[in-house]
């Protein structure tokens, strides 16, 4: 398993075995709540310090970490580990994401991949907790009638392969909720008729044709407003878990706000939304919160270019 998965599960344990922050503690203390392995404590430590997360209180001569405490920014995380994994939206949100993905990448050519296969996977890990196969067959069932998965069931088996519509989400990078709102028209359009006119017709965003002393005008208002909208909602959810000064999160703030007002003007949010991925790209030092940044990225570079 990852180190960042192994990470998150020790965090949590250390958050339920302590209860909190400020209490210094030996590292094998938590092994056994977070039900991890001996032969990966040391990395995963060297992980949490290098992330922020723990500071090491003392070591021995060999340089291995023989008491440690959790950071201020390491219990802000454990945390929201803990709020997410216990959210059944956002423990349902990551299943519907993950589980075409994983289909897309463990299919073989013409054929299918075993859910069972699923439970070995990383992917099989959220937020430090396991998910259950109560949540993954809901998951496949939505996933299946949204038209994202094929699925085969028999008795004590169930395979599934993505649909091209899947293969498609998969490729995208996309959030599912970002990428369905773009399979929709991606702009609004208000058609003013009037009569004994010549007619002059456009589709391109943000434009409004017109001709002859009466005509038919047609205006399109700019991009779609439900992917316009998760464009935004994503780099505001994830700035709390970005590394960056308070000048750095007041600026992203600014500009995320700038691009909400600029859905009808491409142009403009188009290079508000390069300024915002300067700033989120090099502050994302955490599993999540690159996560929520490549899929936010993905999703405006679907929508604005």
């Amino acid at each position: 398993m990852k180190i960042d998965r192994l990470a998150e599960r020790y965090l949590l344990g250390a958050l339920e075995t302590l209860g909190g922050g400020g209490f210094d503690f030996t590292p094998n203390l938590i092994l056994e709540p977070a039900r991890l392995d001996q032969s990966d404590l040391d990395a995963i430590v060297m992980w949490l310090v290098g992330a922020s997360y723990v500071n090491v209180i003392s070591e021995n001569a060999a340089g291995t970490a023989e008491v440690i405490e959790l950071t201020g920014r390491g219990l802000e995380y454990a945390e929201h580990l803990r709020e997410t994994s216990g959210s059944k939206l956002d423990r349902d949100t990551y299943l519907h994401n993950v589980l075409v993905r994983w289909a897309c990448n463990q299919s073989p050519p013409g054929g299918s991949a075993s859910l069972q296969m699923f439970a070995a996977s990383d992917d099989w890990w959220f937020s430090g907790t396991e998910v259950t196969w109560d949540e993954v067959d809901a998951a496949v069932d939505y996933l299946e009638a949204k038209g994202l998965l094929v699925v085969a069931r028999a008795i004590g088996a169930t395979h599934i392969r993505p649909t091209p519509l899947g293969a498609d989400f998969a490729r995208s990078k996309q959030m599912l909720r970002t990428f369905m709102s773009s399979q929709q028209p991606n702009s609004s359009t208000v058609t003013n008729n009037y009569h004994n006119s010549n007619i002059v017709r456009g589709d391109a965003r943000g434009s409004n044709f017109a001709s002859g002393d009466n005509a038919t005008q047609t205006v399109n208002h700019g991009v779609d407003a439900d992917a316009f909208a998760a464009l935004i909602t994503q780099p505001r959810d994830v700035v709390p878990h970005l590394e960056l000064s308070q000048e750095d999160r007041e600026d992203l703030t600014e500009e995320i706000d700038t691009l909400a007002g600029e859905q009808t003007d491409p142009g403009a949010a188009r290079r508000t939304w390069r300024r915002v991925k300067r700033i989120i790209v090099p502050a994302a030092t955490t599993v999540l919160a690159e996560q929520a940044v490549q899929a936010a990225i993905a999703g405006g570079t679907g929508l604005l270019g």
